[in-house]
């Protein structure tokens, strides 16, 4: 079953047109992966960074767009994992108008563990792997 959170639209997410902003929905996506380690990993995602020395930056991003969130909407981000490799993950995220599931935006995004302290790609931890590939 993916993983999915609310986020409230916030009325700085906005452009000026008073709909998001496109690189809002890119925040969306990665506070969603924030929680979905602190959900379904067992680790907050700052604990992961401050006491593992591990983060999983962002380095290659696909987005469409299909309808507009604007302020007071609420989102609805599904997370799903389509691959796991030796260090990198694939994340999917829909992104929907949470009040009538209108599917907004969908983003495939590959994410790398990285050694926070020698800023190089790392192999994902086994514990953590284990629960991206239950994920899939």
């Amino acid at each position: 079953m993916p993983f999915s959170t609310r986020i409230k639209v916030r009325f700085g997410d906005c452009d000026p047109a008073g709909l998001v902003y496109y690189p809002s929905i890119f925040h969306y996506c990665h506070v969603a992966m924030e929680e979905f380690f602190a959900e379904r990993c067992g680790i907050g995602y700052d604990k992961l960074m401050a006491d593992e020395r591990i983060g999983f930056p962002t380095v290659n991003v696909q987005a469409e767009f299909f309808a507009p969130l604007v302020y007071g909407d609420e989102a609805a981000v599904e997370v799903s994992i389509t691959r796991v490799g030796r260090s990198s993950v694939t994340f999917e995220y829909n992104v929907r108008r949470a009040n009538d599931q209108t599917l907004c935006a969908h983003s495939t995004q590959v994410h790398v563990a990285m050694s926070l302290d020698k800023r190089t790609a790392v192999q994902i931890p086994d514990k953590y792997r284990e629960m991206m590939n239950d994920e899939r």
